[in-house]
């Protein structure tokens, strides 16, 4: 005779199964956004921060500006501007940096080769090696600095790298923000998944 079943006990279908497993990945996301946004809220630039060398990435608001008031104060011996584009000049790069001429001139290169944070990252540690730099400032958003910290680690592992954040409005503050920061979260979480796992570099 066939066992009847107990209306009580729905079986769990795989929609629903779909569901919860769904449910679940939201919930890890937002965790670690949230975690995310905690860590980076809490960084600040250490002002008496000094190294070989001073390495400010472009595509982000008071990147320029910082990095130019470390280098006025000669908390490095020489800059690198990495991912300039090419159509920009260096004279339009010394007026947005303020950076007097004899000083931009003398202590600052232009890395043109850099079209994202990988690319950072490769160009960043071919001028490292050819200058035989051993500690250098790493000057970005704080947002981006978990990410670039992660790429640079993995192009030069024996160089001391100094974190050196720009502050940026908080993802609570607008909506604009709060987009910079959610998909700087996504791409950090690739990037780390991808260095985790050792999967090929391109993000």
């Amino acid at each position: 005779m066939p066992r009847r079943r107990n209306p009580s006990s729905p079986a769990v279908t795989p929609g629903a199964l779909l569901r919860l497993a769904s449910f679940v990945v939201l919930a890890l996301l937002v965790a670690g956004f949230v975690a995310f946004s905690a860590h980076v809220a809490s960084l600040r630039p250490e002002q008496a921060a000094r190294g070989d060398a001073i390495i400010v990435l472009t595509g982000g608001e008071g990147r320029l500006t910082a990095a130019s008031e470390l280098l006025e104060r000669r908390a490095g011996s020489r800059m690198l501007i990495s991912g300039v584009h090419p159509d920009v000049t260096p004279d339009e790069l010394r007026a947005a940096m303020g950076a007097s001429a004899p000083l931009f001139d003398c202590c600052v290169d232009l890395g043109r080769e850099a079209a994202d944070t990988v690319g950072n990252a490769r160009e960043t540690a071919a001028w490292v090696a050819e200058h035989g730099f051993d500690r250098v400032l790493i000057v970005t958003n704080d947002y981006h600095l978990p990410r670039s910290l992660l790429e640079m680690r993995a192009q030069m592992p024996d160089v001391e790298l100094i974190a050196y954040p720009v502050v940026s409005p908080r993802p609570w503050t607008n909506a604009q923000s709060t987009r910079r920061w959610v998909l700087e979260y996504l791409k950090f979480t690739a990037v780390w998944t991808r260095h985790r796992f050792d999967e090929p570099e391109h993000i």
